[in-house]
């Protein structure tokens, strides 16, 4: 899969980086409605996902936090070759909170807006949508941060982690360092009302930290493995990667998965994810 207008930026640094990785937009977004009910159905066709791109933009903009469309293109150089592979067009949309203190370090928090035809996806994936933006508020808080931290939106994670693939593709050609990715993909249902969650991270200090605020928290949790979801795209450039979803190892899957009856959340067990990982990011940039 060819990248058009790729990088050429490994001296850019990481704000060059979020500029030039893609053909990046500033776009008007005061005029769409934002909450989380907002982002509740079919992300699909262009116009959908641009909208929810916008009120993603709308929302962090409420909170004085200016993030950027980063449209991308998939086709091949040669032309011919499009009518075979037909290219794909899509947009993710990303936003630097620059460390307070100098570090070439960042940690990157993503998870993705579309969805598949015909699902509203409000757990899949509206609930890690939200979740990325009330963590970009916590973390643009926080009064120390050792580390700079790049919130990211994917496009088209339904059709292939096309959107993840090509961000972390980007990111490995740079040259820049990369602490670590942090994946949040449906954490809306909670059929059996444990409170658990499946992680899926690397053995080693990021497990440790996980793991032992879970337990501060009271928030059970299953290890697990899978690569269906954007943090398998930086896993595959050898970048450290974690995945935060609902109990899919205990088999409590939510009904309505990749279906119209995906119309709710529930919001406390998605506000205990967000408090999770909004702990380990405390860990990791106050400590």
């Amino acid at each position: 899969m060819g990248l058009r207008g790729k990088l050429g930026i490994a001296a850019a640094g990481l704000a060059g980086f979020l500029i030039i990785a893609g053909n990046t937009q500033a776009l008007r977004a005061t005029e769409y409605a934002t909450g989380l009910e907002a982002f509740i159905g079919e992300r699909v066709t262009t116009e959908q996902r641009r909208t929810a791109a916008v009120r993603i933009m709308s929302e962090l903009a409420e909170a004085g936090i200016e993030a950027r469309l980063q449209s991308y293109d998939t086709g091949n150089t040669n032309w011919a070759l499009d009518l075979v592979l037909p290219p794909v067009l899509g947009a993710n949309v990303a936003v630097e909170i620059p460390s307070t203190e100098p570090s070439e370090q960042t940690i990157v928090i993503g998870a993705h807006y579309d969805t598949v035809k015909g699902s509203p996806g409000a757990d899949d994936n509206a609930s890690g949508t939200y979740a990325v933006i009330e963590l970009a508020k916590r973390v643009s808080e926080m009064p120390m941060r050792r580390m700079n931290v790049v919130f990211v939106w994917f496009d088209q994670e339904e059709i292939g982690l096309v959107g993840s693939k090509i961000f972390a593709a980007n990111w490995k050609a740079s040259g820049l360092a990369l602490h670590s990715m942090h994946n949040i993909d449906m954490i809306g249902f909670d059929g059996n009302g444990d409170g658990r969650f499946d992680l899926d991270v690397p053995e080693g200090e990021l497990a440790e930290i996980y793991l032992e605020e879970a337990e501060a928290l009271g928030i059970p949790i299953a290890r697990d493995t899978f690569n269906s979801s954007d943090h398998a795209s930086f896993r595959k450039f050898g970048f450290r990667a974690v995945c935060l979803s609902e109990d899919f190892s205990h088999k409590d899957i939510n009904p309505t998965y990749h279906r119209r009856g995906d119309k709710t959340i529930d919001r406390e067990y998605m506000q205990s994810g967000i408090d999770l990982v909004a702990a380990v990011m405390k860990r990791l940039l106050e400590q």
